[in-house]
């Protein structure tokens, strides 16, 4: 189920039609395969703060085991991975830019924020340390990506096999736990409505801040 779509597109922030149509790929695809789910239910841009801490989140996976933050990435051109993990572009007319910080981490730390939110806000504080916490990184192309002596990362995947991912994760975390899971719809309907609750739409544009 689709408990929440894109924010309302604000004309003056957005930066061009090309950007606009790449976010809204990802909903589409989640929307797809997930619109009528009893399993799956999905958050598109999700912005929550507590106290000085932003956690922004493009799109956010609730499942019967627990949730995965999806960073949906419109990197265009070629990119090389380096030692430290940030993507330096290497397609020429884009050489100048700065190399991006390395998405994975940068996603996973959107994650334990918002694992930090959660243990804040719920009463019962372990049960959010019992729920599984996966992250993905949605790109173009996978295959414009020069992974070097790291090798690829599972983590990262093309926008069109992001629903590919999560049904692997949720099989992998069915077969290693052979339990219906911690979130049956319920729960994962009041956790949505929640969320959806806290939305800050008007921070929602801003990057992720960590204290």
């Amino acid at each position: 189920m689709i408990f929440k779509e894109l924010d309302p597109l604000d004309w003056e922030q957005q930066t061009s039609v090309t950007q606009r149509r790449a976010d809204e790929q990802m909903p589409y695809y989640l929307r797809r395969y997930f619109g009528s789910s009893t399993e799956v239910d999905v958050i598109n841009q999700l912005c929550v703060r507590t106290g000085g801490v932003v956690t922004r989140v493009d799109h956010l996976i609730l499942h019967p085991f627990g949730l995965i933050v999806v960073d949906s990435r419109s990197v265009l051109g070629a990119y090389r991975v380096h030692s430290d993990g940030s993507w330096l572009p290497t397609t020429r007319h884009l050489r100048e830019r700065e190399a991006l910080p390395c998405p994975v981490r940068a996603t996973a730390a959107q994650a334990v924020s918002l694992r930090a939110f959660l243990l804040k806000k719920v009463r019962q504080k372990d049960f959010f340390e019992r729920v599984n916490f996966d992250v993905l990184v949605a790109v173009p192309d996978v295959d414009a990506i020069d992974w070097g002596d790291s090798g690829p990362r599972r983590e990262v995947c093309n926008a069109d096999q992001v629903v590919r991912e999560v049904h692997a994760v949720i099989a992998q975390q069915h077969a290693a736990q052979g339990t219906t899971g911690p979130l049956v719809p319920a729960q994962r309907r009041r956790l949505a409505e929640f969320l959806c609750f806290k939305h800050l739409p008007e921070l929602a544009s801003q990057p992720f801040v960590l204290e």
